[in-house]
């Protein structure tokens, strides 16, 4: 077995795992928050005095600090989409993250009709290749398969002028990684739902990042409701992404609302809600169609992948997630993930599998879909 982390010595995997501070509290009240905006500090105190602050991960609470500290201190403004590489932005590949994708078109002629050494803004050269070779691997893929129909309507939603977000030039139309990836998982999750009946075209996603899943459900199912529950500051980007996607559309952030009637209420009266994840309790059973965790669930402790499985039963009636196919935990002593393992991830035997597959790309990653 090959864990998505390095292999580190006895003695840095201790020191990261019990030394390494990880006070986020304490970072919090000595960060210098001037150049924060209001609504992101009112978002942290609330989200610091919460439950919720015990569901975030060793990990997570790491990379929190780094976010605050970039966005705190860096003088440049598009900071998102330095951010956005630990939001399944790919900037680098190896042989286990590209095989799938390029096997499915080695014998493939390309129109090599796009900038490919475009250098994108925050991106070092090197990076910026990475990221457009990826790019355009997964446009030859995705192309032919159905579900490239709603390339347009993602288009249409697109907040790329507000957030600078990398894209590539193809055949004369702006492609992002970003909406190329959501393509093909809402490909499998569009199959998921077809399970369901009397679907309330309702949808709940937990560490949602910079809201590209959301933002592509919400384009091709336009009266779909969504639920977001995440942390700060990756939910307050996330909210700042959705509104200059949707402007349309009734978004509010739902942080104290903390009983089962005045959620219930707003998510009836609001096309989107921004949640912490201790919120997901409240709602009614099988409220959503789906729930939906992609790329996170490997980043956090067991037990609180175990709470969030319980409240996904409670409250949806399917579940999608995406995860390394083995992962070792960051800032664990030695604690790895397998998708091979249902008792990693806390699925339960009764639970109906409609989906376990090796992911196109990253081809290391594995998805899956069940029924509750």
């Amino acid at each position: 077995m090959e864990p998505q982390a390095k292999k580190k010595t006895f003695w840095s995997t201790f020191k990261n795992a019990y030394l390494r501070s990880k006070n986020l509290k304490n970072f919090w009240n000595n960060l210098d928050k001037k150049n924060l905006s209001n609504e992101l500090q009112e978002t942290f105190e609330h989200y610091l005095n919460s439950e919720s602050y015990n569901w975030s991960s060793k990990f997570w609470r790491h990379l929190t600090m780094n976010h605050l500290n970039l966005m705190a201190n860096s003088n440049e403004k598009n900071y998102k989409n330095i951010i956005s590489q630990e939001y399944f932005t790919f900037t680098y590949f190896n042989e286990a993250m590209i095989k799938e994708a390029c096997d499915k078109i080695k014998d493939k002629k390309m129109n090599m009709n796009v900038n490919l050494f475009k250098k994108q803004d925050n991106f070092t050269f090197t990076k910026s290749i990475n990221h457009n070779l990826i790019l355009l691997l997964l446009y030859e893929n995705i192309k032919s398969r159905e579900v490239f129909k709603f390339l347009n309507k993602l288009k249409n939603t697109d907040s790329s002028k507000n957030t600078k977000e990398p894209f590539l030039l193809i055949d004369g139309v702006e492609i992002s990684q970003d909406n190329l990836n959501s393509l093909f998982e809402y490909e499998q999750i569009d199959k998921l739902l077809s399970k369901v009946k009397d679907k309330k075209n309702t949808f709940l996603e937990v560490g949602a990042g910079s809201g590209r899943t959301a933002k592509s459900i919400l384009s091709i199912r336009n009266n779909a409701k969504y639920v977001i529950a995440d942390i700060p500051p990756a939910i307050n980007i996330c909210s700042n992404n959705l509104k200059n996607s949707f402007p349309n559309k009734k978004i509010i952030s739902a942080f104290k609302l903390n009983n089962t009637d005045e959620l219930n209420k707003a998510l009836h009266s609001n096309d989107i809600l921004l949640i912490f994840p201790h919120q997901i309790k409240f709602f009614n059973k099988k409220t959503f169609d789906i729930s939906i965790a992609i790329d996170c669930l490997h980043e956090m402790e067991k037990k609180t992948v175990k709470n969030y499985m319980s409240s996904f039963e409670q409250v949806s009636k399917l579940l999608y997630f995406k995860v390394w196919e083995y992962a070792g935990l960051p800032y664990s002593f030695y604690e790895y993930y397998s998708a091979h393992k249902k008792e990693d991830y806390s699925i339960k035997n009764h639970w109906g599998e409609h989906l376990n597959e090796r992911c196109l790309y990253p081809s290391n990653f594995f998805q899956f879909g069940y029924e509750f």
